[in-house]
C-alpha cells in the first residue's frame, strides 16, 4: 500500500463526529441528487432539473474538497475547516428551504391540469407560509454561520443583531399581532380566496380576495372597492363566512315589521307570494328549496316576520336581497298589507287638550275665604 493512501487511513480512524458527519452527509446527498432534483416540485423541465442537480453536486464537490484538503491531506489553508463547515451549512440550509417548500406545496398547493400533465401550484398561503419558514430557517443558519466563524461578539446585545433585536422588540405590538394572525388564519383554513364574509363590527359585506403577512384584501360587494383589514381585526371580532358543509346551502334572510292588525296566515301567504315572484325575476335564488316564515320578535311597534330563502350565488346575495325587498313593494297592495312602520300612540282630543285644568277643592276654598276678607275689609 502506498505511503500515502495509509497515512490518510491513519487520519481518518482519528476524526471526530462533526468529520465523519461531514462525510457521510457528503456521500448520502451524493448518491440522492438525482432524486432529489427529480422529485421537487414534480416540474416536467429536464433544464431545471439539470440545474438543481448541477448545483447539489457543486456543493458536494466544495464541502468534500475543502474538508479533505484540510483534514485529512493536513494542506495549509487557511480556515479551511471553517469554510468546509460553512458550506456543508449553506447546503443544509438548502435542502432545508426546499424540503419546507414543497411539504407546503403539498399541503397548500392547488393542483391544475396543462396539457394533460397534473401539477400542483402556489397559492397566497402557500407563499406566505414559505416566506415565514424561509425567513425562520435563515435567521437560525446566521447565527450557526456566526458561531462556525468565531464572531461570537456579534450575538451580544450592544452588537448589530443586538441592535436589531432592540429594534424588532419596541415594534412588535406595530406589527407581530397582524403578522402572527395572519399566519393563524392561513393556517385554519376556514377562512380562502374568494369566500363572501359579513363582518357585523365594521359594517362590511365583501368577497375575501386574499390573505398576506399583515392584513386582509376584502372587495365590497355594495361599492366594489377593496378594503384592507389588519390581520388582528379579524380574530378579535365576529365574522360571518358564509359557507357551509349542509347540503341546503347557506341561507340568507329578509326581516319585515308588520302591524299587529294583519293575520299571521296572511303574512305567510304575502311572504311565500313575494319569494316566489324574486324568483322569478332573478337566478341567484335557489327556486328549488322552499322558503321558511318565522316570526321573530314581538316588539312595542309591530311584529318582526322572517323571509328565509337560498342563495344560488352566494356572491349575489345583495342582488337577492334587494330583489326580494322590491318585490315585496311591489305586492303590498295587492294583499292589502302595509310596509309602513306601524303607529302605536294615540292623538289627544284637542277639546281636553286646550281645557283649563281642573282646581282642587282645598284651592277653591282658599280662594272663597280669601274673597270673604277682602269684602269684609
Amino acid at each position: 500500500m502506498p505511503e500515502w493512501l495509509q497515512d490518510i487511513f491513519e487520519r481518518l480512524k482519528v476524526l471526530d463526529n462533526w468529520g465523519w458527519f461531514t462525510l457521510g452527509f457528503n456521500a448520502v446527498i451524493f448518491i440522492i441528487a438525482p432524486w432529489l432534483a427529480a422529485r421537487y416540485g414534480e416540474v416536467k423541465c429536464e433544464t431545471r432539473k439539470a440545474t438543481r442537480l448541477r448545483l447539489l453536486h457543486g456543493f458536494n464537490f466544495i464541502v468534500f474538497a475543502t474538508f479533505l484538503l484540510a483534514v485529512i491531506i493536513k494542506v495549509p489553508l487557511p480556515r479551511a475547516q471553517e469554510f468546509s463547515q460553512s458550506c456543508l451549512l449553506v447546503m443544509i440550509t438548502y435542502l432545508l428551504i426546499h424540503l419546507v417548500e414543497a411539504l407546503l406545496l403539498k399541503r397548500y398547493g392547488r393542483e391544475i391540469v396543462v396539457e394533460d400533465f397534473s401539477r400542483r401550484v402556489e397559492t397566497q398561503t402557500s407563499k406566505t407560509l414559505e416566506l415565514v419558514a424561509f425567513t425562520i430557517i435563515v435567521i437560525v443558519a446566521g447565527v450557526a454561520l456566526i458561531q462556525i466563524w468565531g464572531f461570537d461578539s456579534w450575538l451580544e446585545a450592544t452588537s448589530v443583531l443586538g441592535f436589531v433585536a432592540l429594534l424588532f422588540f419596541f415594534t412588535r405590538e406595530h406589527w407581530v399581532g397582524d403578522f402572527l394572525s395572519g399566519i393563524m388564519i392561513i393556517s385554519g383554513g376556514r377562512l380562502e380566496r374568494g369566500d363572501v364574509v359579513r363582518i357585523p363590527g365594521e359594517n362590511i359585506m365583501g368577497i375575501v380576495l386574499n390573505t398576506r403577512g399583515m392584513y386582509t384584501v376584502v372587495r365590497d360587494l355594495a361599492q366594489g372597492h377593496d378594503i384592507l383589514l389588519p390581520n388582528s381585526a379579524l380574530l378579535k371580532q365576529r365574522v360571518d363566512v358564509m359557507k357551509t358543509d349542509l347540503n341546503r346551502g347557506v341561507r340568507d334572510y329578509v326581516e319585515f315589521q308588520l302591524g299587529y292588525e294583519v293575520p299571521a296566515e296572511a303574512v305567510r301567504e304575502y311572504l311565500k307570494a313575494v319569494w316566489e315572484a324574486a324568483c322569478d325575476r332573478t337566478t341567484a335564488i335557489d327556486s328549488t328549496k322552499p322558503p321558511r316564515v318565522t316570526l321573530k320578535v314581538c316588539g312595542d311597534h309591530g311584529a318582526t316576520w322572517r323571509l328565509a330563502y337560498v342563495p344560488k350565488n352566494i356572491h349575489a346575495i345583495l342582488l337577492c336581497q334587494d330583489t326580494v325587498r322590491e318585490s315585496a313593494f311591489r305586492l303590498h297592495e295587492t294583499h292589502g298589507i302595509s310596509l309602513s312602520t306601524p303607529l302605536t300612540h294615540q292623538e289627544a282630543d284637542s277639546s281636553y287638550a286646550f281645557a283649563a285644568p281642573p282646581t282642587s277643592a282645598k284651592k277653591k276654598a282658599a280662594t272663597k275665604k280669601a274673597k270673604a276678607k277682602k269684602s269684609a275689609g
